[in-house]
């Protein structure tokens, strides 16, 4: 909190910073899910790698994910070498990958299209091909949960300076000055559970999603 005075201009001004939170049950899942293969031969490990993106993609589609809810977002094949007698690089082989952006919009645990269903039919049909990069819950649509924290943070400011203008004899008369921070979303609770045995699904769970607005307020005071 500042307070402040102007001789000059014979205006009094309080600042005060406010912090608004505010939370909300995610609605989507974000998920990034890979495959990756190694072989001896290029084309043997592009082979496979397309077998298993086949695969992957079929319970995908089975499960309604499609569209904008299903990217390709990484594509690679490089080679493997290791160090031989005589310092060279020999190539053993070479690993193919593809990476997969997936939206899933139904985050009931009893539903059949879950994220921990959608995850366990994809370890079912990919196997050791199969890589996990990440699970995040989120909204699909912020602006209401960012509204308010907005809200929050600005009755938090103007409390404080209403407080700091009753102990200096004065009114608060006009909004001077608005400033907003970094909007930050996060999770409140964990993203997912540990697995169960015998390859059973996860159990995961999307908790809540908090909203965190800061601002600074400046009013005049007469």
């Amino acid at each position: 909190m500042t307070f402040t005075h102007s001789e000059q201009s014979d205006a009094t001004s309080v600042t005060v910073s406010g912090i608004g939170r505010a939370t909300a049950t995610p609605d989507i899942a974000r998920l990034s899910i890979g495959i990756s293969v190694t072989d001896p031969a290029v084309a043997d490990a592009f082979g496979a790698l397309a077998r298993h993106s086949t695969a992957l993609t079929d319970v995908l589609h089975a499960h309604g994910i499609r569209g904008a809810d299903l990217v390709t977002t990484g594509l690679s094949i490089h080679p493997q070498t290791q160090w031989v007698d005589g310092g060279r690089a020999e190539t053993t082989g070479f690993t193919a990958s593809t990476t997969f952006r997936i939206v899933v919009r139904e985050l009931s645990a009893n539903s059949s299209h879950s994220p921990a269903a959608v995850i366990a039919d994809c370890v079912s049909a990919s196997g050791d091909a199969i890589r996990l990069d990440s699970v995040a819950f989120d909204l699909e649509d912020r602006t209401a949960l960012a509204e308010l924290a907005r809200e929050s943070a600005w009755a938090s400011a103007q409390s404080k300076a209403a407080q700091f203008a009753a102990l200096a004899r004065k009114n608060l008369v006009d909004t001077l000055e608005i400033v907003e921070g970094a909007d930050q979303m996060v999770p409140v609770h964990g993203v997912f559970a540990a697995a169960r045995a015998d390859s059973a699904p996860l159990a995961v769970e999307h908790g809540e999603i908090e909203e965190t607005i800061s601002i600074r307020v400046r009013w005049s005071m007469a």
